[in-house]
C-alpha cells in the first residue's frame, strides 16, 4: 500500500496503527458513553410498577421457554428463538434460569464450531 502523505510528511506504519488505534478508542469511548447513558435512564425509570411490568412480563417469557421442555427431550434454540421472538442469547439466559430455579433440569449441551462473531460487540467497533 506505501505510505500515507499527512502535512507534506510521509506516515509509516506505526504512525497508521497509531491512528487506528485513537480511531478505536474513540468508537470504544462513544459506545460506553452511550451505554452508560442507557443504562442511566433506564435506572432513573424503575418504578415498582414498571419493575412489576418487567417482572411479568419475564415469568411469562419463561414459562413460554419452559412449555417447551414440558415433555423432556431435545428442542434447538434457535426453536426458542423464533417461536419466541427473544434472541438466541436472551433464550440461552432464560434456559439457564429456569434450570437454576428448578423449573427445568438440562441434562446435556450440544454445540458445534461458532462464526467467530461476538454477538456482543458492535460492528462499528470492528471496522
Amino acid at each position: 500500500m506505501g505510505a500515507v502523505k499527512k502535512n507534506g510528511k510521509t506516515k509509516g506504519a506505526d504512525e497508521k496503527r497509531f491512528d487506528m488505534l485513537i480511531k478505536s478508542l474513540e468508537l470504544v469511548s462513544a459506545r460506553m458513553i452511550e451505554t452508560i447513558t442507557a443504562n442511566s435512564q433506564l435506572a432513573s425509570s424503575q418504578t415498582p410498577q414498571m419493575r412489576e411490568m418487567f417482572d411479568t412480563w419475564i415469568r411469562c417469557v419463561s414459562g413460554e421457554v419452559a412449555r417447551f421442555f414440558d415433555s423432556g427431550g431435545e428442542v434447538a434454540l434457535e426453536k426458542i428463538s423464533e417461536a419466541t421472538g427473544l434472541s438466541r442469547e436472551s433464550a440461552l439466559v432464560l434456559l439457564t434460569a429456569l434450570d437454576r430455579s428448578g423449573k427445568i433440569s438440562i441434562k446435556k449441551v450440544t454445540a458445534e464450531p461458532g462464526s467467530g462473531k461476538n454477538s456482543d460487540i458492535c460492528d462499528c467497533l470492528l471496522g
